[in-house]
This record gives structure tokens, C-alpha cells and sequence, in this order.
């Protein structure tokens, strides 16, 4: 949901970094140009980015974190990359390369929090969707709360529920992510309709204090091309990432703030093989219950499983990712079974794969 951007512009090669400070200060010029314009395309380039690459950027504790994040980070080292930054920038640790981000780091999600929801010119309007509970006063000044219970961006239901101290009636602007094309929205007498996706919906109606709406956004796995003629996978509001099994090495610093090496133990120069047109044919998509942590390497509650073949000649160089094998390639190596965790819950990853000749 970000260009590269390693104080400059950096290209499509997925092995470029991008700042933490660049993901929070976007998220924070998109929530104010949503307020400005209405636009629900940049609420769900917001959620891309709140959902993706902020929690991608720091450990699941926050103890430490990156000043450079990489799309395919297959290793966390000190040295010298071609990049504007230094050769600690993709370490995690309490200030690598800069302190800026350090100071970053802990706006994005409260922006974020406070962004959920925003006056709109009838009433009240979700913007991103997210667990929270608003407290607003309508047009007519009468004072409604509104309690959100979901476990998106895991999962396609959010609901609703108005309390209020009498009937009231107002709008409620519910927005439709673009890659939402069969949602529903249940009102409180059951009815049913239909939104288009890509748009605010708005319920304008008498509310009742307990009156539930029920908001279904199926997520089907969707299949985005890239560098060389790569493939990423996505779901819902989420990009998806090989799961590569880590050895972290301290290198300064005393636990639980130190800094931090992360190194491969597991391989990761991989193929898939997908069904571009029909993705849900070459993907299984596994729910887990949620935890404490989801945006972690063992807490990810959602997996997709999928199949690949490893490409010997793809491999670690000028300590990164070396160039990515340009698309369709072929691999004699087995076919194997992969898994796939949402791209917020990995230290270590590939997002952009090479896609393999059928």
C-alpha cells in the first residue's frame, strides 16, 4: 500500500525499504484528505497501510522497530545495501539509522483510532473499520453512541449497535471498500440491501437504542502483479507473506530494548503456482481463533495455504534479496506445500513472488 522510499523514491523492486516515518505521516495525510474530500479510495489505502505495513514496521510488542521495512525482507542485518540509509536501517532495535521513527512510531495507530469515525453532513460516518465505540451528537444535537464489534481486518462481519436515550433519526455512512464487491448491509428490520462498492452507503432512518446493522464484507483472495511480473496475494484489506522461520541475534543493548539482527532458518526463494484468474482455485484459506497478538509470526489467525517450488538461482545478494527472476519462470525443484500469514505479522517475508510457468 506504499511506494519505496528510502529517503528517495526508490522503484518497484520489492527489496527497496521504506521508512516507518513515511507509512505513519501517509496515513496521517490520507485521514486528513478523507475529511477534506469524502473520497473512500483513500480510506482503503489507509487501511491498507494501517493493517499492512505499520505493524510490519515494529516487533508485536513494539519494543523495537525498523527505520527501513522491505515488501521481500528475507534478512535483518548490519551491512551496506543500495540504499540512501545506513547499514543498520533494517535492523529492529530502539533508534537504528534514525531517531525519528522512534518518535513515529506511536502516532499511527492513535491517528488512526481517532480517523475510525468523522462528522459527515447528515449524520455520522465509518471511515475505516476497526473494534471501537464513538460518541457523537447528531445533526439535531441529540447525543448517540455507536458500539463497533468485529475482529476485522481477520474477519468479514462488523455490527453495529445504536444507543440512544430516544429516537433519533440521522444518517449512518457506512463505507464499501472497492475490493468489496458482494457486501451487505442487514438493517434492523431485517431488510437487506445491497452497496456499491467503492462508496459510502447511507442509512438515513429513525434509530432506536438497541437497533443492530450488520455490515458483511466478504474477503475473496484477489491476485494484484508487480516487479518483473511478480504476484501478491490479498484478501480483504490484507497483503499476505511467506512465513520464514527466524534466528534473532542481539547486537547492542539490553533486552527488552536492544537491537536486534533477524536472520532465514527456514527457506524462502520461492515460485507459486496460482490460478490468476481464478486465485480461489490454487488457494486454501485456514481461520484460526484470534489472540492476544495478531500481528505475530504465531498469532496470525489467518493463513492461506498455497504451492510452490523453490528457484535455486534466486538468492541473497549485496546482503538483500537478490533480483527477482522475472515472470512466468520455471523450477524442476518439488512442489511444495507453503503458508502464507498476513504481511502486518511477519519480521521476515517475500510478499512479491515469481509466478510459475503451468
Amino acid at each position: 500500500g506504499l511506494f519505496t522510499g528510502d529517503e528517495h523514491f526508490a522503484g518497484k523492486n520489492p527489496s527497496q525499504g521504506t521508512e516507518l516515518c513515511a507509512v505513519v505521516e501517509y496515513m496521517f495525510s490520507l485521514e486528513y484528505a478523507i475529511s477534506a474530500l469524502g473520497d473512500p479510495s483513500f480510506a482503503d489505502r489507509l487501511e491498507s497501510l494501517a493493517y499492512n505495513a505499520l505493524p510490519a514496521t515494529f516487533t508485536p510488542d513494539m519494543w523495537a522497530h525498523q527505520y527501513d521495512q522491505q515488501a521481500n525482507q528475507v534478512i535483518c542485518s548490519i551491512a551496506k545495501k543500495d540504499w540512501s540509509n545506513g547499514p543498520d536501517a533494517n535492523i529492529y532495535g530502539l533508534e537504528p539509522n534514525f531517531g525519528c521513527c522512534t518518535a513515529n512510531m506511536h502516532q499511527g495507530w492513535p491517528k488512526f483510532t481517532a480517523s475510525l469515525w468523522m462528522a459527515g453532513k447528515n449524520g455520522i460516518v465509518a471511515v475505516a473499520y476497526a473494534p471501537c465505540t464513538v460518541t457523537a451528537k447528531t445533526p439535531s444535537g441529540d447525543p448517540v453512541t455507536i458500539r463497533e464489534c468485529t475482529d476485522y481486518p481477520f474477519n468479514d462481519v462488523i455490527r453495529f449497535r445504536i444507543e440512544t436515550q430516544k429516537p433519533v433519526s440521522f444518517s449512518l455512512m457506512l463505507r464499501i471498500p472497492g475490493w468489496a464487491t458482494n457486501a451487505t448491509i442487514e438493517l434492523p428490520d431485517g431488510k437487506v440491501i445491497s452497496p456499491q462498492a467503492g462508496s459510502f452507503a447511507e442509512i438515513e432512518r429513525e434509530w432506536n437504542d438497541g437497533d443492530i446493522v450488520t455490515l458483511t464484507l466478504p474477503m475473496e483472495v484477489r491476485t494484484e502483479r508487480g516487479y518483473h511480473g511478480s504476484v501478491a496475494l490479498k484478501r480483504g484489506p490484507l497483503v499476505y507473506s511467506l512465513k520464514i522461520e527466524e534466528e534473532w541475534k542481539l547486537v547492542k543493548g539490553v533486552p527488552p530494548h536492544g537491537d536486534w539482527e533477524v536472520y532465514p532458518t527456514s527457506p524462502w526463494n520461492y515460485g507459486l503456482l496460482i490460478d490468476l484468474d481464478h486465485p480461489e482455485n490454487s488457494v486454501e484459506v485456514e481461520k484460526l481463533p484470534l489472540g492476544d497478538m495478531p500481528f505475530s509470526p504465531e498469532g496470525a489467525p489467518i493463513r492461506l495455504k498455497v504451492r510452490g517450488r523453490r528457484i535455486p538461482e534466486w538468492t541473497i545478494e549485496d546482503n538483500w534479496a537478490g533480483p527477482l527472476p522475472t515472470s512466468p519462470v520455471t523450477s524442476h525443484e518439488p512442489l511444495e506445500d507453503l503458508i502464507l500469514i498476513p504481511y502486518g505479522s511477519t519480521n521476515l517475508r517475500v510478499t512479491e513472488f515469481p509466478l510459475l510457468e503451468r
